[in-house]
């Protein structure tokens, strides 16, 4: 009976310290909100997954790790910190459009795509596979929109 005492006890001393291991320098991640998410949008950079060109052989991604770490985020897109970023994941291919030959059966892991995002601004993140050799397929930034100037001159008061 104290051994099962013991075990439990250990057991919750454990779930309250969880929380200050996982808070090392070492184990920092990276802050993502989801795209809905208003607090911050414009000091965070906007992340858009969902959307493909297909005849373009771009596929939509869905996101699964960000800086080496494994996440969960929406398969819509997400916020992201400003600075440079790794991110990768899996897209589904649509070969209506880039259809598959026999030279390329074997698809390889792509590496990490990086990115130095810009708060404010918004990146469209597709897996490219268009070329007929599969090592050149890969993960990219297929369009962004930056964040609209904003000009203080005119917001400023006119002198009298």
């Amino acid at each position: 009976m104290q051994g099962v005492l013991k075990t439990l006890l250990g057991a919750a001393l454990l779930l309250v310290a969880w929380p200050l291991f996982a808070q090392t320098s070492e184990n920092v991640q990276t802050p993502v909100l989801p795209l809905s998410g208003q607090m911050g949008a414009n000091e965070m950079a906007r992340v858009v997954t969902f959307k493909g060109r297909p005849e373009e052989c771009l596929a939509p991604l869905a996101v699964t790790r960000i800086d080496g770490e494994m996440r969960a985020v929406s398969a819509q897109g997400f916020l992201i910190e400003p600075g440079l970023h790794t991110i990768n994941g899996r897209a589904t291919l649509d070969v209506s459009h880039c259809p598959l030959s026999d030279r390329n059966a074997y698809i390889r892991n792509s590496p990490d795509l990086e990115v130095e995002f810009e708060a404010g601004s918004t990146y469209y993140i597709g897996y490219y596979h268009g070329a007929a050799d599969t090592a050149e397929w890969k993960l990219m930034v297929w369009h962004i929109e930056a964040s609209p100037l904003i000009d203080t001159a005119a917001q400023l008061p006119e002198d009298q």
